[in-house]
């Protein structure tokens, strides 16, 4: 099944990313998987934490995705990126 379990590897703060908790179901992946929905909270600097709220199915260990600056208020910012560390 290989859904997610853990994420690591969150890409750096961006001080373009405005604050805030986004629910994100639309992302790239360097991989297969699919159906995967994350919560991201930005804090007031810009940097984001994880939290797997759909562990979707068909991911792998270390695939990487890909959230663009739309999905996280639009502000600007770069693209946030993290790594699958878990699946089961």
């Amino acid at each position: 099944m290989s859904s997610i379990e853990t994420v690591d590897n969150i890409s750096s703060a961006d001080v373009l990313r405005p604050a805030g908790n986004y629910i994100v179901s639309s992302f790239s992946t360097n991989g297969s998987g699919t159906g995967a929905v994350f919560m991201v909270t930005i804090n007031p600097v810009g940097a984001a934490s994880v939290a797997v709220k759909s562990k979707g199915s068909n991911y792998a260990e270390n695939n990487t995705i890909t959230i663009t600056d739309s999905e996280l208020g639009n502000g600007g910012g770069a693209s946030l990126t993290f790594s699958v560390n878990e699946v089961s």
